[in-house]
């Protein structure tokens, strides 16, 4: 059946007109309604293209927003769908702290220790919302992946891109959530990630809790090549690191820095390095070395730490 007569007019005033036998259908597509009538065949296969652009360019987004918006599973922020999980606390008010925690780089398997890490803090605090995010490209046990590309995990996926990405979508769970402060605790290159934001998004982060971070990118893959001898590690790469940026953290970002006193992969020299740098630009960090190596992030120690962050009444704001 023929569609009946239609006409629309686009938001430049002009009057645009369609034959029934190209478009023999009901209802436009995004609800435009259109008048049947015969286009001219000079310029109409053009006039077609620009026509069909314009649509995709309106269904695409929706399409896309669609199929993340579930704030609980994921975050549609700067066009691109993060997926986290959210472990809220049994107690709830209308601003809760939020808690975001980045994985490191896991090279080796699908990272969901963050997770984990966030839903032992959520069940061991009070007004809480603790969210493990997954970084950019990557995807974790259940198949589930963040939009991005996540690199070689050989310090080259720390850069402006990923860091505007996790920031966006943590911007948008402060909205959600209504959260009356913010903590970011990293992991290894989730730690490198949290030291950039901080410097590139200042007013983003109250605390940040950063564990062994290799914060100078390139002394990091020196150690890496002696360590692995794997020439993926040889050279240095155009990036950022954190202890490039001291400068441009405020000083009234709460920072807390960990490492483990035995860690080869992100020697504790290189955390001491960035607490050192930081302190010459007149910021107030804290250092702490525990026992262990690398994979110290879901330990006693480290879940002390943000259990206490969580507590700090002198962060909260209004």
């Amino acid at each position: 059946m023929p569609w009946p007569p239609f006409q629309t007019y686009w938001p430049s005033g002009m009057l645009w007109r369609f034959s029934a036998a190209q478009f023999n259908r009901h209802e436009h597509p995004i609800g435009c309604t259109i008048r049947r009538s015969v286009i001219s065949r000079k310029g109409s296969a053009t006039l077609l293209r620009h026509i069909f652009s314009i649509f995709i360019l309106l269904l695409l987004t929706p399409v896309a927003y669609g199929q993340c918006d579930d704030i609980n599973n994921e975050v549609w922020a700067a066009a691109a769908c993060t997926k986290v999980k959210t472990f809220p606390s049994p107690d709830q008010s209308a601003h809760p702290t939020l808690m975001i925690v980045l994985h490191g780089d896991a090279p080796l398997h699908p990272p969901d220790y963050q997770y984990r890490l966030a839903q032992t803090i959520a069940s061991n605090s009070k007004n809480l919302i603790a969210v493990g995010m997954l970084r950019p490209g990557y995807s974790d046990p259940e198949g589930r992946t963040s939009d991005g590309v996540k690199g070689n995990a050989v310090g080259d996926n720390y850069d402006q891109p990923r860091v505007d990405q996790i920031a966006k979508a943590i911007q948008k769970l402060k909205s959600v959530h209504q959260a009356s402060h913010t903590i970011l605790a990293g992991h290894s290159g989730g730690a490198a990630i949290t030291g950039n934001l901080i410097a590139r998004y200042p007013e983003l982060v109250d605390h940040a809790v950063i564990v062994s971070c290799p914060c100078d990118i390139n002394q990091w893959r020196r150690g890496m090549y002696k360590l692995t001898q794997k020439p993926i590690f040889e050279g240095n790469l155009q990036t950022e690191s954190p202890i490039d940026h001291v400068d441009k953290v405020p000083v009234n970002t709460k920072i807390t820095l960990i490492a483990g006193e035995s860690d080869v992969v992100a020697p504790p020299a290189l955390t001491r390095q960035y607490f050192e740098a930081l302190q010459t630009t007149g910021k107030h960090p804290e250092l702490k070395l525990v026992d262990g190596g690398h994979d110290i992030f879901t330990s006693p120690a480290v879940v002390r730490v943000l259990l206490k962050a969580v507590d700090d009444k002198s962060l909260k704001k209004q």
